[in-house]
Formats: C-alpha cells, structure tokens, sequence
C-alpha cells in the first residue's frame, strides 16, 4: 500500500463542486476569501498528468515507498511537516492560505 499526496492540482474541480441550494451570509467573507486562495493555487498546481504519473508509479513499483508527493509544493509540505515544529508550520499554513490565526 502507498499514499500519494499531491498539494493543489489544476483540474476543474471547483468548478465541477455541487453547491448547496443557499449559503449563509455570516460566512461570505471568509468563504470568498478561501474561494481566492484556492483558485489561485490550484491555477499554479500541478498538472493531473503529473500526479497521474506518480499514482502509476507507486502502483506498480516492486516494493513501493510508503509515501509518494507528486510535484515541489508537495515535497515541500512533506518536508516542513516533518522538520518545522507543529505551531510553527500550522501559522505558516494558515498564512499561506489567508486564513485568520
């Protein structure tokens, strides 16, 4: 068995997403602001081939690694998760995706 992780991946994902019948306005800010930053990284992602290629590769591998990530933002998170103290990634994170602390 192996995981793979891809980060963002551009596909038509947000677009293709079933919305409910109303949405609270108590969230609107929040949920376009969340809305931005999700289109912006999944425009800068990587391709679907190229995390496609990895699943293939973990799939048929003789002895396949435990965790496969799919392109640099991925291999990045791997890393910081791994090195970067848990508060201190999560600010990081929080940062990089616009949300309050």
């Amino acid at each position: 068995m192996a995981l793979v992780e891809p980060a963002f991946t551009r596909t038509a994902l947000e677009e293709s997403a079933a919305q409910p019948d109303r949405m609270s306005e108590a969230y609107e800010q929040g949920r376009s602001g969340m809305n931005a930053t999700w289109r912006k990284a999944i425009a800068s992602g990587d391709t679907a081939e190229e995390v496609a290629s990895t699943v293939v590769k973990a799939a048929t591998a003789a002895a396949p690694k435990l965790r496969y990530t799919p392109g640099k933002k991925a291999g990045q998170l791997r890393l910081m998760r791994r090195f970067v103290p848990e508060k201190t990634f999560e600010k990081s994170f929080r940062k990089e995706m616009n949300l309050s602390a």
